[in-house]
């Protein structure tokens, strides 16, 4: 009889332990460092430079010179993939890594769609994914955490 008792108050003191263990405040979700927003701050200027030459993009498709567009494209715009991975996999803390990357997919997405249509040499297609791969780097590029101004 003294056998059962101890094995209830077992249960109960495991259970206890258990409740009080799951009460506990959670820890706080990581956030991002000074030093962490500065190294991402630094990276990201890289990416901005190829989107501020994406105006290079669109002067080649206007004029049509489809070689220039492939060319650049796959030029100076083929290190964007690898530095968008870079930030993502490597700078990002966890809970902001897939948005990133499913928007850069979409601006990578819309260069290959540019790519095809300068090589059908259809400016029309070419001018409508240009818009789409700006607002798809917009959007990247605003979902990349930044430092808050000081006042």
């Amino acid at each position: 009889m003294m056998l059962n008792k101890r094995s209830i108050v077992a249960w109960m003191m495991a259970l206890l332990v258990a409740f009080l263990a799951s009460c506990g405040s959670p820890a706080p979700p990581p956030t991002y460092s000074d030093a962490q927003l500065q190294k991402i701050e630094q990276y990201t200027a890289g990416i901005v430079a190829l989107r501020d030459r994406m105006d290079e993009l669109n002067t080649l498709i206007q004029k049509e010179d489809w070689v220039n567009v492939d060319t650049f494209i796959h030029g100076p715009l083929g290190e964007l993939r690898s530095k968008t991975n870079y930030l993502t996999q490597s700078l990002l803390l966890p809970k902001d890594k897939e948005p990133v990357l499913d928007a850069a997919k979409e601006v990578f997405q819309d260069l290959e769609e540019i790519d095809v249509a300068a090589a059908a040499n259809d400016k029309l297609q070419a001018t409508n994914e240009y818009k789409e791969a700006i607002a798809d780097f917009d959007t990247f590029l605003g979902l990349i955490p930044k430092r808050l101004a000081k006042d």
